[in-house]
């Protein structure tokens, strides 16, 4: 039975937040399940980690998350949107900022016909204190239905970089073309794999680049569907996908796994966030199928 199936259909509803989201444990995790008419999607506490979106108009999930990923505390979750913050990368430790890996809040859960709206805070504490000492308060609005929404925003006093590193759903990597990242980039490998239109990018080896001008609109094709990304507030725009041997060297991803997923991340890397302690900084992005 796949990952996705096994938490939509868990027995282990401890509480009712909405006729349509169901908290359960999954793992040593609580995780929202969310079974409405226009989608089906579910989201961990541990980092507001949204998992998976699957629209009920499509027979796969659209965000994707990886069969073999653990559901432990502390442990960073493969696949969905995990939330790098406040560092991107290697900038602190641990890797990709500490939010990914900590409890947040739930504040407000909310559903109407068009969907389900969820907010979710975190706030310095015990558990961050660890890995940042400074005062920041960070929420996360979330709307699946149809469409797919999340907003990052944060206040404090300090810069940080940060990504929501979308793990996009696709057919076969083999077939997807990546629209609208840019001509500039910057490459993150030994090996480069040369666009062979600018701006367009095309699989046949692993890749991880952060392209440093996309336009506002990302398509994601891949001859079966097409996945509209629209950033705002964003500066980058993050591409990988690990390719064979990487993904074979991952306990946390099935060795096959590399083909039906690529992550195309809203990013705010080379122009960090300049947080105020007063005012909300927020950058974020908009998932649909066209």
């Amino acid at each position: 039975m796949s990952i996705i199936k096994q938490i939509l259909e868990s027995h282990s509803a401890e509480k009712s937040l909405s006729p349509s989201v169901n908290q359960i444990t999954f793992g040593e995790l609580p995780v929202l399940v969310i079974t409405h008419k226009t989608c089906r999607a579910a989201v961990a506490l541990q980092g507001a980690h949204l998992l998976f979106w699957q629209p009920s108009t499509q027979s796969s999930p659209v965000i994707w998350l990886s069969q073999k990923t653990h559901f432990k505390k502390q442990k960073a979750i493969r696949g969905g949107v995990p939330i790098c913050w406040p560092w991107f990368g290697q900038l602190g430790d641990p890797a990709h900022g500490f939010a990914r890996i900590v409890d947040w809040q739930l504040d407000s859960c909310h559903e109407d016909d068009n969907g389900v709206d969820l907010v979710l805070s975190l706030t310095n504490n015990q558990q961050t204190e660890p890995f940042f000492t400074k005062p920041f308060h960070v929420w996360l609005n979330i709307h699946v239905g149809h469409t797919c929404h999340v907003t990052l925003s944060c206040q404090g006093d300090f810069d940080a970089t940060s990504a929501l590193h979308t793990y996009c759903g696709i057919n076969d990597i083999h077939d997807v073309v990546v629209e609208g990242l840019g001509e500039n980039y910057q490459e993150r490998l030994s090996v480069e794999n040369k666009p062979t239109t600018a701006g367009q990018l095309t699989f046949n080896q692993e890749v991880d680049r952060i392209y440093t001008h996309p336009s506002d609109k990302i398509t994601i094709a891949d001859g079966k569907r097409t996945i509209e990304l629209t950033n705002i507030g964003a500066s980058d725009v993050v591409t990988w996908n690990p390719w064979i041997d990487k993904a074979k060297a991952m306990a946390d991803f099935a060795d096959e796994e590399y083909q039906s997923m690529v992550c195309v991340e809203t990013s705010c890397i080379n122009k960090p966030l300049k947080l105020s302690p007063n005012a909300k900084t927020a950058y974020g992005f908009k998932i649909e199928l066209i």
